[in-house]
């Protein structure tokens, strides 16, 4: 399956179907080249490196199989793959990855695409576990701030206007951070929906070095901060936004949250507020974050051909 490294440095879906012409096995020998597809198998009863050729049979769709030198095994090339077990075309998958990194909803993608709804569902969900599956590994050993770095704290509410009016918001509390060097982000929900001393402290300590300096608003869950091995400065917004005194503020939290809560809604603007939805959701956005992707053309671009073969590269190795 000969394709010609014809590429841009960030192809978009497009670019792949005006290059070539549109035959699957195009899309096969790109899904091998990024790491969507792995490049490489072993035969589990020979323990030999297997070869890519044409399927002898039709057990397998897609036309081509892994076959083991003494052509006596074969598997799928979609094994140890995101696409491992999904019926769908690899055209289909493609298109439906660059309609995901578009930030088009789920019945958006579905007519476009004239798949059923569960079908897309069910592969923008697998993008967006392997996202939660690779933020849960590097939470492990990860932490925003440090001794001379900055990070501002708040919390806000996820949710709805009570009665589609007024400010009070029924939804979930969620507390985020944002460091000042590099933008970098957590967001947790508040554990039982409160946001005391106790509950804020324990997530602020997962998730944020000792030595950090500290800033926040003056919620009464943040006193006594530096108990806890963290400097602290704080910002009175009955009053302004900047603290006279010491310049502190939390805009950069504050303005997070505008772009994080748009990120929540689904396609019909509703937003996400069962716990599960809502955690997937928070993970997603911060893994986004930490990729420094936006929403911009160019970054769409990287995000399908660079960042999303990267994670399921790393996912499925």
């Amino acid at each position: 399956m000969p394709l010609p490294n014809l590429f841009p440095e960030f192809p978009s879906y497009e670019d792949l179907a005006s290059r070539f012409s549109c035959t699957e096995a195009n899309y096969i020998q790109y899904c091998l080249d990024v790491g969507i597809l792995r490049d490489r198998q072993f035969c589990s009863s020979c323990n030999l490196q297997m070869d890519l050729s044409e399927c002898p049979t039709t057990r397998y769709r897609d036309g081509y199989c892994w076959t083991c030198p003494g052509k006596k095994h074969f598997c799928s090339i979609r094994k140890s793959s995101i696409l491992e077990n999904k019926k769908l075309t690899v055209r289909s998958f493609l298109l439906l990855l660059w309609l995901y990194c578009t930030h088009n909803s789920v019945s958006q993608a579905a007519v476009t695409t004239s798949l059923n709804v569960k079908t897309v569902r069910g592969i923008f969900k697998a993008i967006r576990q392997c996202m939660v599956e690779d933020i849960l590994d590097q939470q492990q050993n990860y932490k925003l701030g440090g001794v001379g770095e900055i990070v501002e704290i708040d919390e806000s509410k996820f949710g709805k206007r009570k009665y589609h009016r007024g400010k009070r918001v029924v939804g979930k509390w969620v507390l985020g951070g944002i460091q000042r060097s590099n933008g970098q982000v957590f967001l947790v929900e508040c554990e039982a929906n409160k946001r005391d001393h106790n509950t804020l402290m324990r997530a602020i300590i997962e998730h944020v070095h000792r030595g950090t300096l500290i800033i926040t608003d003056k919620w009464k869950g943040y006193l006594h901060l530096d108990k806890h091995g963290y400097r602290h400065e704080d910002v009175n917004h009955s009053r302004g936004f900047v603290n006279p005194t010491t310049g502190a503020h939390t805009n950069g939290i504050e303005g997070s949250w505008f772009h994080a809560k748009r990120h929540m809604r689904r396609g019909q603007g509703k937003t996400r507020t069962d716990s599960l939805a809502m955690g997937a959701a928070l993970q997603e956005y911060m893994w986004l974050k930490k990729q420094h992707i936006t929403r911009s053309d160019a970054d769409c671009r990287r995000l399908f051909s660079r960042e999303l073969p990267l994670l399921f590269d790393r996912i499925f190795s």
